[in-house]
C-alpha cells in the first residue's frame, strides 16, 4: 500500500465525517499483489513530494480508421490535423512537429510558403469560432481570433486569411491584425485552394468559387435545395473547384460556367488535373475504384482499381503530385498511380481497458475489440475495466447483445441484456450495470444473475450511471434535469450528496466511499463519506466528448484526472487523502478516451498518446 502524502498547508474542514456515516461501498483496503471553489478546504494542486513517479511509458499504435480532418503538402512532408493535434510529418510518415491545438481541428489550411498553417474550431453552442494560426518552424501560436458564428477560413496570401461567418466574408492582415469586410452575404461553408488564390463559398442555394484577395464570384453553381457542400478539390493553380454538392459532383471554373460532371451519384469527391479531367472517387465503401471524368462533359475517360481500399484525392501539386485521404491514414502518388506510397497514421480507441490475466492494453476500435493489437472480439459495443474485471458489452450472435468477461485474451458470456446498449461497472469489478432509455439492470460477477432492476421511463438514454461499490445502490446523471440516487432494493430516489447548487457531469466512487463529483466545467470535487462539503477541487479540463472521466485505483489511494493545459492534454495522478498531485504525465496528443488500472495499481493505461509520438494507447508503470 502506497504511504499517504502528507497534510502541511492545508486547512481542515470544520465538519467532520459522522461517527458512524455509513459508506457508499466496502471499505476493506485491497491487499497488493501485483492499479464554486470548495468551501471547507482550498486545496493548491502542485506536484507533491511523494516518491510517486512514472516509469518509461510503451506505445500501441492501432490501424482502423482515422480521425483525420485535414490534410495539406509541405515542400517535403505533410501537415496533419489529427484530433487536438497538428501534426507536421516528414515525406516517409516521420513525426516532425506535434501542436497541441486544445480542441479537434474542424479545418486546415497552410500558407503558400509552407511556413504558417491554420486551424479552426467551428461555432459551437456559444456561437463562437476560433482560428488559429501556427509557426511550423517551432509549434508557436502566431495569432488567434475569435469569430462569430465562424463557417471556415484559409489563407489568402502569404500573411492574410480569408474568413467566413454567417454575418459575410472578410480579409484578415496577419501582420496588423487588420479585418475588412468584403461582403455582408451569410457564408455556410468557406475553403481556400492551397496557393491561396482562390475560394469555394455556400451561400444558401448557391455555391461559388471566389477570388480569395476580393470575394468577387468568378463560377457559380446555384442549387435547388440550400446547398449542402461536401468534398472540395482545387487545381494546382487554383482556378478549378471540384464541389460535391448534395449528390452531384460540380466543377466550378474561374471566367467559365459550371458544369456538372456527375449527377445523381453517392457521396464522391473530386480533384481537377490540368489535362482537362476530373480524378473522382467513387463513394462505395472500399470499392478502391479511382475514375477520371472530362470536366466538361462528365465523360468516363478511364477508371483505376486501387489495390487497398478506397482513397479521396484532396490536392495535386504543379507537378502532378497527388495527396489522398485513406481509411488508415494518407497516400501520396500521382493520377496513374495515386497510392504510390503510403502514411499510415494511429487511430482513435473509443474506449479499453487491461486484460486482468496478461496486463495487456485493451482497445475498441470501430466495434473491434482487441488485446495488445491482436484481434479479440468483434461487435463489441463497450468495454470498461475495473479492478480485476474487464466487462463487455457484445454481439451475441442471435442479434441480440449479451454481457461478457475477458480474460487471458478471450471472451466469456455472462448473461444475454436484451436490449441494453450502456455499460457500468462498480469499483470492484464484481457486478455491472446495463441499460437502455427505460430500463436498468444489474448483474453479479458471481452468479451471472440480475440482481436488481430499475425503471426510469425515458430518462436513462444519454445518461451516466455509476453503480455504488456494493451495489446497492445507483448514481445517474440523466441527459437533462438533477442527477439523482437510486436504491435498487426500493427504487427510491434521493438527491446527490453534493454541496448546494454544484451539478454533476460525472461521478465516480472509490472502494472507500470517496466521491469524485466533476462539474460541467472540468473542475473536479472530493467527498468524504456522508459529508457534502467537498474537501479537495482538481482543477479543471475543458469538457470534451472523447474524455474519459476520472478513475480511481484499486486500493483507492489515487485518482487519475485528465486535464489540460497551453502545451496539451495530461493526466494527473492525485493522492486522494490530500488532495495534491503525486505524478502527472508528460503531454498526450488528445483527451484521454479511457483510464484504466493495472489490477495490481501498478500501471495507468490511457487512451491516447504522447504528444510526441504517434500512437494510439499508452501505458504509464508507477514506481514508488
Amino acid at each position: 500500500m502506497r504511504p499517504f502524502a502528507g497534510w502541511s498547508g492545508i486547512r481542515m474542514s470544520p465538519h467532520g465525517v459522522p461517527r458512524g456515516a455509513r459508506l457508499w461501498g466496502p471499505c476493506s483496503r485491497l491487499r497488493s499483489v501485483n492499479f464554486r471553489p470548495a468551501t471547507a478546504l482550498s486545496v493548491l494542486l502542485a506536484a507533491s513530494a511523494s516518491a510517486l513517479t512514472l516509469g518509461s511509458p510503451e506505445g500501441l499504435t492501432l490501424s482502423g480508421p482515422v480521425t483525420l480532418t485535414g490534410a495539406r503538402l509541405l515542400p517535403g512532408g505533410v501537415a496533419v490535423c489529427l484530433g487536438a493535434r497538428l501534426a507536421v510529418l516528414s515525406a516517409a510518415g516521420a513525426l516532425e512537429r506535434s501542436i497541441p491545438t486544445g480542441a479537434d481541428c474542424a479545418g486546415l489550411s497552410v500558407s503558400p510558403d509552407g511556413t504558417l498553417a491554420l486551424t479552426t474550431t467551428l461555432a459551437g453552442a456559444q456561437g463562437a469560432g476560433a482560428v488559429n494560426v501556427w509557426r511550423l518552424a517551432d509549434g508557436q501560436r502566431a495569432g488567434q481570433f475569435s469569430v462569430p458564428n465562424l463557417t471556415g477560413a484559409g489563407f489568402s496570401g502569404g500573411r492574410s486569411l480569408l474568413i467566413g461567418s454567417a454575418g459575410g466574408t472578410e480579409s484578415l492582415d496577419l501582420g496588423g491584425g487588420t479585418r475588412r469586410p468584403l461582403n455582408s452575404q451569410g457564408v455556410t461553408y468557406l475553403n481556400t485552394s492551397p496557393d491561396g488564390t482562390y475560394a469555394v463559398v455556400g451561400t444558401g442555394r448557391r455555391v461559388q468559387l471566389i477570388d480569395a484577395r476580393t470575394a468577387a464570384p468568378v463560377s457559380g453553381y446555384n442549387c435547388d435545395e440550400p446547398c449542402a457542400v461536401g468534398a472540395v478539390g482545387f487545381s494546382a493553380d487554383g482556378r478549378s473547384a471540384a464541389v460535391q454538392v448534395g449528390r452531384q459532383l460540380v466543377a466550378l471554373r474561374s471566367n467559365y460556367p459550371s458544369t456538372v460532371v456527375e449527377r445523381d451519384a453517392a457521396p464522391v469527391a473530386g480533384l481537377p488535373l490540368r489535362d482537362g479531367t476530373v480524378l473522382t472517387l467513387k463513394g462505395e465503401p472500399g470499392a478502391g475504384e479511382l475514375q477520371r471524368r472530362d470536366l466538361l462533359t462528365g465523360r468516363r475517360e478511364k477508371s483505376l482499381t486501387v489495390p487497398g481500399g478506397a482513397v479521396q484525392p484532396t490536392q495535386v501539386t504543379a507537378d502532378n503530385q497527388i495527396l489522398s485521404l485513406t481509411a488508415g491514414g494518407l497516400s501520396l502518388g500521382t493520377a496513374e498511380q495515386p497510392v504510390t506510397r503510403r502514411i499510415d497514421l494511429p487511430a482513435r480507441a473509443t474506449g479499453g481497458g487491461t486484460d486482468p490475466a496478461t496486463g495487456r492494453p485493451v482497445a475498441l476500435l470501430g466495434g473491434t475489440l482487441s488485446v495488445d493489437g491482436r484481434v479479440a472480439a468483434r461487435q463489441v459495443w463497450a468495454v470498461q475495466t475495473m479492478n480485476r474485471a474487464t466487462w463487455l458489452l457484445a454481439a451475441d450472435g442471435t442479434g441480440g447483445l449479451s454481457l461478457a468477461q475477458l480474460d487471458a485474451g478471450k471472451v466469456r458470456t455472462v448473461a444475454p441484456v436484451g436490449t441494453a446498449t450502456h455499460l457500468s461497472v462498480n469499483h470492484w469489478g464484481n457486478a455491472a450495470a446495463t441499460w437502455n432509455d427505460d430500463r436498468l439492470s444489474v448483474v453479479s460477477q458471481k452468479t451471472g444473475k440480475v440482481t436488481a432492476t430499475l425503471n426510469v421511463p425515458g430518462q436513462l438514454g444519454g445518461a451516466h450511471v455509476t453503480l455504488a461499490p456494493d451495489f446497492s445502490r445507483a448514481f445517474i446523471l440523466p441527459a437533462k434535469g438533477d442527477g439523482f440516487v437510486a436504491v435498487l432494493a426500493s427504487g427510491k430516489r434521493f438527491p446527490l450528496p453534493l454541496a448546494p447548487g454544484r451539478r454533476a457531469a460525472d461521478l465516480q466512487i472509490s472502494g472507500k466511499g470517496v466521491l469524485a463529483v466533476t462539474a460541467p466545467d472540468g473542475t473536479t470535487d472530493l467527498y468524504q463519506p456522508g459529508n457534502r462539503v467537498p474537501y479537495a477541487t482538481l482543477s479543471a479540463a475543458p469538457p470534451a466528448q472523447t474524455l474519459s472521466p476520472a478513475r480511481f485505483s484499486p486500493d483507492s489511494t489515487l485518482l487519475a484526472v485528465p486535464t489540460w493545459n497551453e502545451r496539451g492534454w495530461r493526466v494527473d495522478l492525485v493522492n486522494v487523502a490530500s488532495g495534491r498531485v503525486d505524478a502527472r504525465t508528460p503531454a498526450l496528443a488528445d483527451p484521454p478516451s479511457f483510464i484504466t488500472w493495472a489490477a495490481d495499481g501498478r500501471a495507468v493505461t490511457l487512451g491516447a498518446g504522447r504528444l510526441d509520438r504517434l500512437e494510439s494507447v499508452t501505458v504509464f508503470p508507477l514506481n514508488d
